[in-house]
């Protein structure tokens, strides 16, 4: 619908890094790191959650135990995130704004998402990004559907980097966290650096 603020949970990726091994998949505790991301989006005050899969999409969507999440599948999951995202803004249909969050961030936690819902309610800002301790633009962004419509408009490495960081054509507000940033899960030694963020025994 038109006036709500949709959670896209992006857990397509091909896991190049990883040695061999499909990151959506790695255990957290007793779930998988994709299962993780979305149990987050789901307890958060999204109104809706879509999540993308792409790379071993069966297993994964197996893995999650969804409660409220739509899961839909990205066949062109290899161009990378903003053709999963184009997914997900798919399904969603016509939305007010989207907060995209990474499959590969489970340090992503409802605090963080609820803030950025929390924002989009109190200011309705053309855009938005997470900034933690160490004063870096990071994830979760947020997209007013104004924001979206210009991505679709941009080409190129790095859309919505460039988009919202590098060079925002639109103000782009800052939700400001007092603590570490969350863990982007690319390579065997961020999965270990993440296990040990979230207090969870490190897997050799």
């Amino acid at each position: 619908m038109k006036d709500e603020i949709v959670g896209i949970v992006l857990a397509a990726g091909e896991s190049e890094r990883m040695g061999g091994q499909v990151k959506q998949l790695l255990p957290f505790g007793k779930r998988t790191m994709a299962a993780m991301t979305v149990a987050h989006a789901e307890a958060s005050q999204l109104d809706r959650v879509i999540v993308v899969t792409g790379r071993e999409a069966d297993a994964v969507t197996g893995s999650l135990a969804a409660d409220r999440a739509t899961i839909v599948r990205n066949a062109n999951y290899r161009e990378g995130n903003v053709s999963s995202l184009e997914r997900g803004l798919t399904a969603a249909g016509p939305v007010a704004a989207v907060v995209l969050l990474l499959g590969d961030m489970p340090g992503v936690d409802r605090s963080i998402i609820d803030a950025m819902v929390d924002e989009w309610r109190r200011s309705s800002p053309w855009a938005a990004v997470a900034v933690y301790a160490d004063r870096m633009p990071n994830h979760p962004f947020l997209l007013s559907a104004a924001a979206i419509e210009a991505m679709r408009r941009w080409s190129g490495a790095k859309v919505l980097w460039r988009l919202l960081v590098a060079d925002p054509p639109q103000p782009v507000a800052r939700v400001e966290f007092d603590r570490e940033a969350p863990v982007d899960v690319d390579t065997p030694e961020a999965y270990q650096a993440a296990l040990r963020q979230l207090g969870l025994e490190a897997r050799r």
